[in-house]
């Protein structure tokens, strides 16, 4: 049996996903690695993770195995590192695809090459120390203009975190084969034509406009998002901000530690969190040219989670999180090869010793947050009890 792989978050499903599953089973089936309970841009799902891994299979995925947190919600270069590291320590997945608005590997592994060079390295080193209210991203942009022209690559986020893979890619020797699948459908923020993007799913649940949904993913997803949503089971990333403004007002010393959020922002984020009433209203005062939304999020839910910077050195374990008849077989031959463990109860993580067993209490910490921010919140050890969605 042929296997090809792909990292995802699916939040939620859509038909752009549908397609690039459909490009992929031709000739092999399918491994995915989904972030848990909470995403790259560091907002909490809409759906729990076994949810979004049961529709990933109802929908063309064989195995879905879990991108844990923190490594779920970091910066495209941790979040691809994270995800390379587990396919390929998996022992047999031989292909890793990707979505690309460029949508050929060839431009994709130019750009890489150029990022990882020297000549690039050192003049991105060179205007980081010269501009300090530069953003990294902004700076690699500017670097790569000015030495190679055209930086169509660095624009979509698909592109973005396909060269992060790439990067990965080389950097652990992995023998994962890389190919990609042109994004169809709008841009992740919305705009375009198409299908709709995960982002204006996302605004029709807050809508709760369960016709447009209907049309806008695969009818097997519409039936659970629609059931979920009628029960509640929609997480509202509202209520993540309270816990942060919480913290904000009663311990400043833990907000001046959070992980990739140096101090200068840190005080920023505390002001503001004092003053803002609502998510939108925090994010407006706080963020700035140098520091994004995106990275604003993430200190957010590292602070409400307790995120050390020591969490992101290594991938230390996968969960199962759903398969079908034949991921179930690929996870009989997975066990032979891997060499990471394969946590199939999350009861069990403490049999593979204290490395594992205390990245996954961290792991376990989030998903109690994630129940917390549910209309009706759940019991924190709720996920605790899950099993593998076999299907």
């Amino acid at each position: 049996m042929n296997l090809t792989s792909v990292i995802c978050e699916y939040n939620p499903f859509h038909m752009g996903h549908a397609y690039q599953l459909s490009e992929m089973k031709k000739e092999k089936a399918v491994v995915a690695v989904m972030s848990g309970s909470f995403t790259q841009r560091g907002t909490p799902a809409v759906l729990s993770k076994y949810e979004r891994a049961s529709i990933a299979v109802l929908c063309g995925a064989d195995l879905v195995l879990e991108l844990p947190f923190p490594f779920s919600s970091a910066r495209a270069d941790i979040f691809g590192a994270a995800g390379v590291k587990i396919l390929s320590s998996l022992g047999c997945v031989e292909e890793i695809c990707f979505g690309s608005e460029t949508g050929e590997l060839a431009p994709l592994l130019e750009a890489e090459a150029r990022l990882s060079s020297p000549a690039f390295q050192n003049a991105l080193a060179k205007t980081l120390s010269e501009n300090r209210n530069i953003s990294h991203r902004a700076a690699m942009t500017a670097v790569y203009r000015s030495l190679y022209g055209a930086d169509s690559a660095l624009t979509g986020s698909n592109d973005i975190l396909a060269l992060s893979y790439l990067a990965a890619l080389g950097e652990q020797k992995s023998p994962l084969k890389p190919t990609t699948v042109k994004r169809i459908g709008e841009a992740y923020n919305g705009e375009g034509e198409g299908f709709s993007s995960a982002t204006s799913i996302r605004e029709m649940l807050k809508r709760h406009d369960l016709e447009a949904v209907k049309r806008a993913v695969p009818q097997k997803c519409a039936e659970i998002l629609i059931k979920s949503a009628k029960n509640g089971e929609i997480c509202d990333e509202e209520r993540l901000f309270s816990l942060f403004a919480l913290l904000a007002r009663t311990r400043e010393d833990l907000l001046l530690e959070i992980p990739d959020i140096p101090s200068e922002l840190a005080f920023r984020m505390i002001k503001s969190a004092k003053i803002a009433k609502n998510t939108e209203e925090f994010l407006s005062l706080a963020e700035t040219k140098l520091y994004s939304r995106s990275r604003i999020r993430r200190g957010m839910l590292y602070a409400a989670v307790g995120v050390k910077k020591e969490d992101f050195d290594k991938v230390f374990y996968t969960t199962v999180l759903a398969a079908n008849q034949t991921g179930r077989e690929i996870l009989s031959r997975i066990r032979k090869t891997a060499q990471i463990p394969i946590i199939t109860k999350p009861a069990d993580a403490v049999n593979f010793g204290e490395d594992v067993s205390r990245a996954f209490a961290l792991s376990a910490r989030a998903d109690s947050v994630w129940e917390l921010l549910l209309p009706a919140p759940h019991s924190g050890e709720r996920m605790m009890r899950e099993h593998p969605r076999m299907l």
